[in-house]
């Protein structure tokens, strides 16, 4: 997504505001991972309008209108495993500011990840303090998070937005 088209969709809807950060090194690691590793396919989960990945397929738990995706719009909930997807049928995951929202199943939905997805950006809301305890971006910590993807370690980890509102971009290389 470019910078041209990144303003475009923040003019169209408010979600964008404040997004152009942790959404522009999140892009970035995409298109890294998409040039060192030739990479083709897609899958992304629950973008709110467009995906980052032009061509990306999205999974999202409900249709939502107003989606912007060239690519297939498989509907399933992410928490429901196994995924109705082949083994290895993606060269990249995406999920930004999504995993945090799966309840109690980020463990199960990144094994997940890890069959269908050689490689995979996910960010999530780090250490956010939260009026009501039950939100879900309420108090996630790094160690939490690393948990989730355990025994697996990601490949590197970027600020995609510092201070109050922190988000970390988690990246993971070659995971089969």
């Amino acid at each position: 997504m470019t910078r041209d088209e990144f303003d475009g969709l923040a003019a169209r809807n408010s979600y964008y505001h404040g997004r152009d950060g942790y959404l522009g090194a999140a892009a970035w690691v995409a298109g890294d991972l998409i040039d060192r590793f030739g990479l083709k396919t897609a899958l992304e989960l629950g973008p709110n309008l467009r995906p980052l990945v032009c061509g990306a397929d999205v999974m999202d738990r409900v249709a939502r209108s107003g989606l912007e995706a060239s690519g297939s719009v498989l509907l399933h909930d992410a928490t429901s495993t196994p995924w109705p997807l082949p083994a290895g049928c993606y060269d990249l995951f995406v999920a930004l500011q999504v995993f945090e929202h799966l309840g109690t199943d980020q463990a199960a939905a990144f094994a997940e990840v890890r069959r269908v997805a050689r490689h995979a950006i996910i960010s999530l809301p780090i250490g956010w303090q939260m009026d009501d305890p039950r939100n879900p971006h309420h108090g996630i910590s790094h160690e939490r998070v690393l948990s989730w993807f355990a025994p697996i370690a990601p490949t590197r980890v970027i600020v995609g937005n510092p201070g109050y509102r922190q988000r970390l971009i988690y990246t993971f290389e070659n995971l089969r």
